[in-house]
């Protein structure tokens, strides 16, 4: 599937690709394994062929030097290529296959489906411009995620300054494809390229010194593939832009097609939005019941009438607003988020909610890259995977600015409000502990998941994943006694069927631009109670990343059922440490697998 669609979910791309032959001999009884496994590793190492940006995330540097061919004629040869692995899968012996194998092969077919509609169907390459930024940072970002006295950087250096050769023509194909595309998308992609020249001017330089003999070529061709972004977003600026006529909205037909491949869910469309309408209206009721004794308390002389929403509206907004004035400041927010890693980190240990990695496993807390600063607020990136010791990052993006101070001021104000001290809390847990960064660590080191279960992965577990961890961390007590912390805890819930609600109603919807804009806005403003900085950012990322946000609430519902189950079918043998270390274990698969293995490993 093209490129942005593989690495918006940075944490997805997980593994060792030795399992594979191992998997294969220990599945001996089952004798249709073999010749499955000869054709899985054939697609999997033309897939890297294909797509050279991510073979480098995961460690397969055989493709370091090349960029993804997104030409008309490589668009075509990719196509081809996937239509010919679909006709060699057809002639499997599925039936006898061993179950882990069967996942395997409902895996690798899934993805094969999902880019044939992504290249044929979606053809994102079409009218996407920042599929190409996006494209280029990650190029030459995973090629220098390496320790500083790493051995490698030459050959890797050598390989930089192939890929940036290869930028001016790779930024001409750009040109040549988009025929069209949404003023939205275009404004969004002139942010980002601004972003990522920043990214190529700042953190490259100071790289070049380690491979001294190439030291002035790097030098030229980065100032060369500036150049070339320096023209590009000219270009959208001064020709796409004004002749753009496209809409950023997917439409419902194509909407829920994606959502079905991005998902890949049993739920429709129609049941997700019902689950999250009652989970929206459920969590705001919950927030009611902690405000009105801290509404009280705050604000003893203020005395509301109001009925059902409204007075949820009202109340929880005026304790929300005063607890948010709770924040860092832009020079303390690092510092706080690592003062909340150990506090959490001692959290879990104490209720033994999960096993953690060793404290020396490498893990950073660093800005995130200019070509992905702002389209959230925070990321969690893995090392590559078959560089496991390298460094694993959480990612948190720069307090929004303009250069104008006092529209900044008001900016970065509404922005750490909206993470304050309690949010931040929330962000960690989602991000780190015990979220995606602990969801890869045993993912990475489990026997059980073979390379297809930890490449060919599911989003709607990952995201799923950190958001059943929020809500475990807070039901074993993490907000004890701090109702503030356990209200700023239900705010953030609410984004999560928020955001499959935005999701469908922006891009399924029939709303004209000025009524969507003020549709949502509202939502999230009004019914999520939040700051305006973060309403805005939210409408923008669900505009540029269709079906991506509803992975998060369609994941938890989904995960909470399996958690509910077990809990419930064990009874008195549950024990939650077990149950969190095993279910990441199996990979990460789309959620009703990982139901079907849990439930036979413990013949439920």
């Amino acid at each position: 599937m093209p490129l942005r669609i593989r690495l918006l979910c940075l944490a997805t791309l997980l593994g060792t690709l030795g399992l594979t032959l191992t998997a294969c001999k220990q599945e001996t009884s089952y004798p249709a394994d073999e010749p499955f496994y000869h054709l899985a590793k054939a697609y999997l190492d033309n897939i890297l062929r294909m797509w050279p940006t991510q073979a480098t995330y995961l460690g397969d540097h055989k493709y370091d030097g090349q960029l993804e061919d997104l030409s008309p004629s490589g668009i075509e040869a990719m196509i081809a290529s996937y239509k010919k692995h679909k006709v060699a899968f057809d002639q499997v012996q599925y039936e006898s296959l061993s179950p882990s194998a069967h996942i395997d092969y409902d895996l690798i077919r899934h993805d094969i489906d999902s880019s044939l509609f992504s290249l044929t169907r979606l053809k994102q390459h079409t009218w996407d411009p920042n599929l190409y930024n996006e494209n280029l940072g990650f190029s030459v970002l995973f090629l220098t995620i390496l320790d500083d006295d790493s051995p490698q950087w030459p050959e890797r250096l050598q390989s930089l300054l192939s890929r940036l050769r290869q930028i001016p023509h790779f930024l001409e194909i750009a040109k040549q494809n988009l025929v069209n595309s949404s003023p939205t998308l275009i404004d969004f992609t002139i942010e980002q390229n601004a972003g990522n020249i920043s990214f190529f001017q700042a953190a490259l330089p100071p790289l070049f010194t380690r491979a001294p003999e190439i030291t002035t070529q790097l030098q030229e061709e980065t100032d060369r593939a500036v150049g070339a972004m320096e023209s590009y977003g000219r270009w959208l600026q001064e020709e796409l832009l004004p002749r753009a006529s496209g809409d950023w909205r997917l439409g419902k037909e194509l909407w829920t097609e994606k959502l079905r491949y991005s998902l890949s869910s049993r739920l429709t469309p129609d049941e997700i939005r019902t689950r999250a309408d009652e989970s929206l209206k459920r969590t705001r009721r919950e927030m009611l019941e902690i405000a009105e004794p801290m509404h009280a308390d705050l604000f003893p002389k203020h005395r509301h009438s109001q009925k059902g929403d409204e007075r949820i509206n009202v109340i929880v907004k005026e304790v929300v607003d005063h607890v948010s004035g709770n924040h860092s400041t832009p020079e303390s927010l690092f510092d706080d988020v690592r003062n909340y890693v150990t506090k959490i980190k001692g959290f879990i240990r104490e209720r033994e909610i999960i096993t953690l990695p060793p404290d020396n496993d490498n893990l950073v807390i660093e800005p995130t890259p200019g070509f992905l600063n702002g389209l959230a607020v925070a990321f969690f990136n893995p090392p590559p995977a078959l560089e496991p010791d390298l460094k694993k990052s959480f990612w948190i993006s720069s307090v929004p600015s303009t250069g104008d101070p006092e529209k900044d001021r008001e900016r970065q104000e509404s922005y750490l409000r909206e993470y304050n001290h309690y949010g931040l809390q929330s962000l960690t847990i989602h991000e780190a502990f015990p979220g995606h960064y602990v969801q890869d660590h045993i993912t990475q080191n489990s026997p059980l998941a073979t390379v297809y279960k930890k490449v060919f992965n599911s989003g709607t577990f990952i995201e799923g994943w950190a958001v059943l961890m929020e809500k475990i961390m807070y039901d074993q007590g993490y907000a004890e006694g701090d109702p503030a912390n356990l209200l700023i805890h239900k705010k953030i819930s609410l984004r999560v069927p928020m955001n499959a609600i935005l999701d469908a109603q922006l891009h399924a919807g029939d709303m004209t631009d000025e009524e969507a804009d003020a549709w949502a806005l509202d939502l999230m403003m009004r019914y999520g109670f939040q700051e305006e900085a973060e309403a805005i950012g939210k409408l923008r990322r669900a505009k540029v990343t269709s079906t991506q946000l509803s992975s998060y609430f369609v994941g938890f519902m989904e995960l909470q059922d399996v958690y509910r189950e077990v809990s419930q079918k064990m009874g008195d043998r549950f024990v939650l440490r077990d149950f969190c270390d095993r279910l990441p274990s199996y990979g990460a698969l789309p959620p009703h697998m990982v139901r079907q293995q849990i439930l036979s490993d413990l013949e439920l």
